[in-house]
Formats: structure tokens, C-alpha cells, sequence
């Protein structure tokens, strides 16, 4: 092989072209030449489908990210246009010695006469640079026989019965009519009893395909000439027209022969595409509910052996190593050196190997690559008992299977990959937000403080510290200090309520009791407004935890008075409803926009506003809902018809106090 040659991969739309594509790399690799990809675009091309023409776009990309560079050649006729790129290459500096090339299954009985062009390409090039390596593309590396082509294989003994009854029931028909039609008009003649034998092979023909439709032809034409011509009960023919009468008898039922077969053969196509289609939509819908690749694994294991009735085992390369290739499920299944060497073969050649394949090393098993467009996933093994017939049609069905496999596998592996994405997504997102907060809100409180206490401290050494100056900046500082506790707490209760460390105690409470520290409790933060409550009639018990109670009300009333006017109240009303026991704290502020009445829960949420002068790091709310929810409770915004947002939370159980319930009884 020359020094300055390269090797040429010539592609087409077909789902395994990236075979193809390894094959080259590898060679590659071996012979340190470059490689092509080559596409020979003739007018075909813009008549196929869409996905065909997506595909070769994908080949292209898989081929540059392997190493390679793509060509997308015009021409009239594809095996014109790979002679013409071959003889161009030779006269430059880096001829074409080494072609890969793909051929795929035959369908049908004429389709396998014809010549593929990858077979013209080898006996074009016999014995010549470049070299021709011709590599499957289909579902089987095998050589169909006559005895398959003619679906030989597939006759019973009652089809060859049945072609004996036809031809029987052809003849007694025939009898019958002569017997009883003795008037000249309806007299039966040898052309009416021709037509008897004709209809028979037709029959037998579309039922039981080729083979018995050709005996019931001989048999009927063997027949006629004992019978029906001179002399009788003879196989003699004495006189040229019935010599070809009978030819043309022969030829018509052999035709209708091969016309009924051929009927025969698409209808079990039909049948067995209709079968496989099942199938691989069986298999899917049973493994699209996994959501990692063990339990996608397990359940197309249990699937597979069920409808093979064999044993099916998966391999695919190790995460630390994805060149290698190792058993992934089961576990409990032990291969001999020829079942490895198969293996291998399959997951390095990227084709169909072990029984029933050309390179097979005496191996039991049956081994299909896992691929798809954009890389190779594993290979599915399967041992193939001995009373199996290794067909075509059982090589397009592991195939397809195979593929149905590969698709299922690569979905999960794009939803992990999604996932993972949109987690680091998210993790980063809300990393900056709470930098954010941290560096601003976080911070604000903290510089009126030290702020506060630095003027607090020069101005009682320069011994001009008034007591309304001294209380109105140690009051500041508190406030700023106490706000900034209150931002740290969020922060905590956060990570501990989403991480499950913090543990709900519900008890029956009176429902009061949850607001009586509140007004101390906030004394700071409504210094310029104040809580108005409004009261049931009655007294009533709530099942609730009460500490966390108070911290959701707390929060709900600290968001109320943020964003509610200087001097005006904040409303809390209490009682039953249809819905539960609510607790509804109502501002007189600028309301919430109802686009906004979901996602004023989501944590950070505050940082969305326009008005940033609102101090806080956004989790009042969060928390306030993930506390409601751990205590299968409900938290609700709405805007008040006379202005002013409403939050209302939701207790599913309550009760009547006990003291309100001694009264009544």
C-alpha cells in the first residue's frame, strides 16, 4: 500500500453508515493514511425522504468529530460517480488505495439476482489498487441459499398434500361435467378442462407458495396428457396443436406459480412486519418509564427472553474506559474464549457476528451492535438454540430490535445528560442569587450598623452624644441587627427544610395562641404600622405545628409591612371556611400582578422586582410554602378587590376548643 494513498469511505443514507465511518477510523489508525467520506449525491437524493437527508448531514458532522473529511460529490449515477472520484484520485498526490463500502440485505426474490454496486466495485477492481473491502449493512453477514430465496424451507407436508388434492379435485370436477353435459352447446372440451388444473394451481399457489403451486402445475400437466389426450392413458403426444396446447398450460402455471408465490411472500412480509412492529412498540412502551440504564436494562432483559424464549445478555464499555467492552446484565452468564473473540469482532467492527454470521468462531451466540447515528452504545448477545432457523427475517428482527434497544438506551442517557445540565443550571443560578444577596442584602443591614455604632462612638468621645441622638442610632443598629437575623434564619431554615433535617410535631392548638407574640415579636419591623386582627365568634383548635406556624405568619406579616405604606394596618383574619382553617394576612400595598400569584413562591423570587429597595434574600415565601406543604396544608395569594395583596394559609383540620365545647354541651 502507497505511503501518499488514503482510504475512501463511501456513504450512503443508510442507518448504519456510521459502521462505515469506524471501519475507516480504524483503518486509519492501522495504516497512519487519511481517510474521506464520501457522499455521491445523485438526483435520487432530493426525492427521498427528509430523515434520509438529515442523516447524511448527521454523517457528516460524526465523520469530521472522527478524524475525516466529508465530500459531497453531484453525480448522475452513484456507481458512475465512485469510478469517476477513483480515477480522478489517481492522478493526484494521494490516490485512492483502500475503499470501504456498505452493502445491505436484498429484498425480495428478484431483488437477489441483481449485482449490488458494491459487488460490481470488487469485480471491477479485482486484483487491483485500490483494494475493495465490502462490510454488511444488514441483518445478516450470512449467504441466503436457493433453498431460502425459493422459500423451500418453509414446505409442509400437507402443502404437497394439498397440490395432490387440487389436482384430484381439478380431475373429478372435470369428470363430473363430462358425465352429466352431454348436449352439443354444453359439452365440456380440453380447453374447459385446462381452465379446471389452471384454477387449482392458482389456489394452491396463493396458499402454500412456490414450490406446491409448481407440483400442482407438473401435476396437472401430467394429468391432462394421461386423461385427456390422444392416445389415452398416455404420456404420448401425437398431434403438434395439443403439443402446444399443453406447453402453453405448463408455462401459464408455472407463471401463476411464481405470481401466486410472490403474492404469498409480500402477505407474510406483511404479517411478519406487522409482528416485529408490535413487537418493538411492546418492548418501548415497556421500557419508557425507565429513568436510569440498569432498570431500562432489567426490563428489556425480562421482554427479550420472553419473546425469543432464550437467553439475552447486554455488554457496554466502562465509563472509565469507553473503548473496552464488558458484560453489563446479567451478571450470572459465563462466555468461552470463541463467544469473546465474537464479541470483540462485534464491538470493534461495528457488525453483526457469532452464529449465524460469517465470522462466527464456533460461537453459540449471536452478537448485534447497539448503535446509533451519533455513537456505539454496546451489543446485544443472544444464545441462539439449535432448532432456531437463522433466516432473514430473524436477522431484520434482532436488528430492529437491536435498534429499538439503542433508542431506548440513548434517551435515557440524553434525558441524564439533560438533567444533570439543567441541575447545574439551576445550582449555579441560584448559587449567584444567593451571592447576590448575600452582597447586597446581606450587606446593607450590616453597614447601617457599623454606621450607626461609629457615629454612635465619635460623637460620645467628642461629648456632643444627645440621648434622642444616642436612642435613635441604638435603635437603628437593633433593627438592622434584628433584620439581618432574620435574613441568616431564612437562609438556614431553607437548607435544613430541603434537606429534610427539620421534623414537624402537629398538635391541636388553639388557634389564637399562634398570634399573641406576634405584635412583641415584631415590634421592631411595625414601629410604623400596626397588626389589626380580626377574630371568629367562637374559639376554636387547629392541628398544626405551632412553631412553624408562627414562623410562616411571621414571614407573611414582615412581607405585608415591606411592601404597605407608612402608618396603615395589617390585617389578619382568622376562622373556619369551606376550604379549612385559614389565617389570611392582608396589605394595603400596590397588590402582586397575576402572572406573579405562582412564582412569588419560588425562592429568590424577590430578586425579580423592580424595586430593589426592598431589602431581603427572597425565601420568606419559599419557606412559607414548604412549611404549609409539610403540614398538608395550602398557602394562597390574591389581591384584595379594595387594593393590597392577600396571603392566606390553609389548616385541612380543625375543631371546636374544648372550653367552647363544654359550654354547648
Amino acid at each position: 500500500m502507497e505511503k501518499n494513498g488514503k482510504i475512501v469511505v463511501f456513504v450512503s443514507s443508510h442507518p448504519k453508515t456510521h459502521a462505515l465511518l469506524k471501519a475507516a477510523m480504524n483503518k486509519a489508525l492501522e495504516t497512519g493514511l487519511p481517510w474521506e467520506a464520501v457522499y455521491i449525491e445523485t438526483p435520487e437524493h432530493y426525492i427521498t425522504d427528509r430523515e434520509s437527508r438529515e442523516r447524511i448531514i448527521r454523517f457528516s458532522a460524526l465523520t469530521e468529530k472522527m478524524g475525516g473529511l466529508f465530500l459531497q460529490i453531484p453525480h448522475r449515477n452513484a456507481l458512475a460517480g465512485i469510478k469517476s472520484y477513483i480515477k480522478d484520485a489517481s492522478s493526484t498526490q494521494h490516490p485512492v488505495t483502500y475503499v470501504i463500502i456498505g452493502e445491505s440485505d436484498k429484498e425480495g426474490f428478484f431483488a437477489e439476482l441483481k449485482t449490488s454496486i458494491a459487488e460490481k466495485l470488487v469485480k471491477r477492481y479485482q486484483n487491483k489498487v485500490p483494494t475493495i473491502h465490502k462490510i454488511h449493512l444488514s441483518q445478516r453477514d450470512y449467504s441466503t441459499s436457493w433453498f431460502d430465496l425459493l422459500r423451500l424451507r418453509d414446505v409442509r407436508f400437507i402443502d404437497i398434500f394439498y397440490a395432490f388434492l387440487a389436482v384430484a379435485i381439478a380431475y373429478a370436477s372435470a369428470e363430473i361435467l363430462r358425465a352429466n353435459l352431454t348436449s352439443i352447446e354444453w359439452k365440456i372440451n380440453n380447453n374447459n378442462i385446462v381452465a379446471f388444473f389452471l384454477i387449482g394451481t392458482v389456489i394452491v399457489s396463493l396458499r402454500c407458495g412456490l414450490l406446491p403451486g409448481l407440483l400442482s402445475a407438473i401435476l396437472g400437466f401430467s394429468t391432462i396428457n394421461y386423461f385427456y389426450i390422444s392416445p389415452l392413458h398416455s404420456f404420448k403426444i401425437v398431434h403438434s396443436a395439443e403439443g402446444v396446447g399443453l406447453t402453453i398450460f405448463l408455462v401459464s402455471s408455472v407463471l401463476v406459480s411464481i405470481l401466486g408465490a410472490y403474492n404469498q411472500a409480500i402477505r407474510n412480509s406483511i404479517q411478519q412486519k406487522e409482528k416485529r412492529s408490535q413487537a418493538l412498540y411492546q418492548i418501548y412502551r415497556s421500557a419508557s418509564n425507565a429513568t436510569d440504564t440498569k432498570a431500562a436494562l432489567e426490563i428489556l432483559h425480562e421482554d427479550l427472553t420472553k419473546f425469543f424464549e432464550m437467553q439475552v445478555a447486554f455488554f457496554m464499555p466502562p465509563a472509565m474506559n469507553p473503548d473496552d467492552i464488558k458484560l453489563k446484565y446479567p451478571q450470572d452468564i459465563s462466555f468461552s474464549d470463541n463467544d469473546l473473540k465474537s464479541l470483540e469482532l462485534c464491538w470493534n467492527e461495528v457488525r453483526t457476528t457469532g452464529l449465524g454470521a460469517l465470522n462466527h468462531f464456533e460461537s453459540q451466540w449471536r452478537f448485534e451492535p447497539l448503535t446509533t447515528v451519533n455513537s456505539e452504545l454496546g451489543v446485544l448477545a443472544l444464545k441462539i438454540p439449535h432448532d432456531i432457523r437463522l433466516d432473514a427475517s430473524f436477522g431484520r428482527l434482532v436488528s430492529a430490535l437491536a435498534d429499538q434497544v439503542s433508542a431506548i438506551l440513548e434517551r435515557i442517557e440524553l434525558t441524564k445528560m439533560m438533567g444533570e445540565s439543567q441541575v447545574r443550571e439551576e445550582r449555579e443560578k441560584l448559587r449567584a442569587m444567593l451571592l447576590s444577596s448575600v452582597s447586597h442584602d446581606l450587606k446593607t443591614p450590616l453597614a447601617s450598623i457599623i454606621g450607626s455604632l461609629s457615629i454612635y462612638k465619635r460623637m460620645r468621645k467628642a461629648d456632643r452624644l444627645q440621648p434622642e441622638t444616642a436612642d435613635e442610632l441604638t435603635d437603628t443598629a437593633l433593627e438592622e441587627a434584628q433584620r439581618l437575623d432574620s435574613f441568616i434564619s431564612n437562609i438556614l431554615d431553607m437548607t435544613r427544610i430541603e434537606s429534610g433535617d427539620i421534623e414537624f410535631s402537629q398538635e391541636w392548638i388553639e388557634a389564637s395562641s399562634v398570634l399573641d407574640e406576634m405584635p412583641k415579636r415584631l415590634q421592631q419591623t411595625l414601629k410604623k404600622n400596626k397588626l389589626n386582627f380580626n377574630a371568629p365568634e367562637k374559639p376554636f383548635e387547629v392541628f398544626l405545628d405551632k412553631m412553624m406556624t408562627e414562623q410562616v405568619l411571621q414571614n407573611l406579616i414582615d412581607n405585608a409591612v415591606k411592601y404597605s405604606p407608612k402608618n396603615t394596618d395589617v390585617e389578619i383574619t382568622y376562622g373556619p371556611t369551606k376550604q379549612g382553617f385559614i389565617y389570611k394576612v392582608r396589605d394595603f400595598g400596590p397588590g402582586i400582578p397575576e402572572d406573579k400569584f405562582q412564582s412569588v413562591f419560588d425562592k429568590y423570587e424577590r430578586l425579580k422586582r423592580s424595586d430593589s429597595q426592598v431589602a431581603g434574600t427572597g425565601l420568606g415565601l419559599a419557606i412559607s410554602k414548604a412549611v404549609m406543604l409539610a403540614q398538608n396544608g395550602d398557602i394562597q395569594v390574591t389581591n384584595h378587590p379594595h387594593g393590597g395583596a392577600e396571603f392566606t394559609i390553609i389548616f385541612p383540620q380543625y375543631k371546636a376548643s374544648e372550653n367552647e365545647r363544654s359550654r354547648l354541651a
